[in-house]
């Protein structure tokens, strides 16, 4: 049961890294609300089609109580609109094996945001692990050199602040549990971002759609189908482990995004960086260590 679920969170985070090196070669061309508009558009209508011919039925007949509709917004907006929307920003400045080694941060600030938010205790075994993976951060933005190296450290910025929502989404979906269907629950964690977007797309520059080519749109598809199954792995995946679990199988994002950026895009990994990731996988292993 373990096995199986830790390779369904693998699975979910291999998603993620998929989805940060195909965005690479749209951002740099393109505002992230085009890739982002297509890309839940898609995950929305796909999910819609599979619920409406399961045995739960339309997912528009879900019944919530106010609270559990806040817990759902939040979910939805925190791994949505403002995790991509400030990743594909940050991505814009950076390279995608950068914005995946800094991803490994994630278990680090969903420990902070349990913390901060939700009165965890702060131990000596917190605190030492935090500072191991800040200092891993800052070994991977010391690899940052030459005439870019502004832009590349506002990159990495960024794409650690994304992670801060991101983290909201992991801890609210081990925390409040809600009473949903699989299906139902990952067409709203889509569709729940769209109006956002269909309201920031109207502000673009005219001529924004007519730029994108059929290579972008095929692209955007793609990242729309991996968002569906992002969802899904994480979703039945987490059920079999406890909240700590949870936090440490998104340290295969990481390893995920840095092992695509190379075969697709093909790029290199220093040894500043490495030795970055290393020190922030050791912050993980150090913190779930009995």
């Amino acid at each position: 049961m373990l096995f199986r679920s830790l390779t369904l969170l693998f699975l979910a985070q291999l998603c993620v890294g998929f989805s940060i090196v195909l965005s690479k070669g749209i951002v740099d061309h393109h505002s992230p609300l085009l890739l982002l508009t297509v890309r839940f558009s898609v995950s929305a209508l796909i999910m819609y089609v599979v619920s409406k011919s399961s045995v739960n039925g339309s997912p528009l007949r879900t019944r919530l109580s106010r609270i559990g509709w806040v817990v759902l917004l939040s979910e939805s907006l925190g791994a949505g609109v403002l995790f991509n929307f400030i990743m594909l920003s940050g991505l814009h400045f950076t390279n995608a094996n950068s914005a995946g080694l800094i991803t490994s941060l994630l278990p680090a600030v969903i420990i902070l945001v349990n913390v901060i938010f939700f009165k965890q205790l702060m131990n000596r075994k917190i605190i030492i692990s935090l500072s191991i993976a800040v200092l891993g951060l800052i070994m991977i933005n010391l690899s940052a050199s030459g005439a870019n190296t502004h832009n590349a450290l506002l990159g990495n910025l960024l794409v650690f602040l994304a992670l801060i929502p991101d983290s909201l989404y992991y801890v609210l979906s081990k925390s409040y549990p809600l009473k949903l269907s699989l299906h139902h629950k990952v067409f709203w964690l889509n569709a729940l971002n769209l109006p956002f977007l269909y309201v920031a797309i109207y502000f673009l520059p005219d001529g924004s759609w007519a730029a994108l080519t059929i290579h972008d749109y095929m692209l955007m598809i793609a990242i729309g189908v991996t968002s569906v199954l992002f969802f899904v792995f994480w979703q039945l995946g987490s059920k079999g482990v406890d909240a700590t679990y949870a936090a440490l199988a998104t340290a295969f994002m990481p390893l995920g995004t840095v092992i695509l950026a190379w075969i697709i895009l093909g790029e290199g990994l220093g040894i500043m960086k490495m030795l970055g990731m290393l020190m922030v996988m050791f912050s993980i292993v150090f913190y779930a260590r009995k």
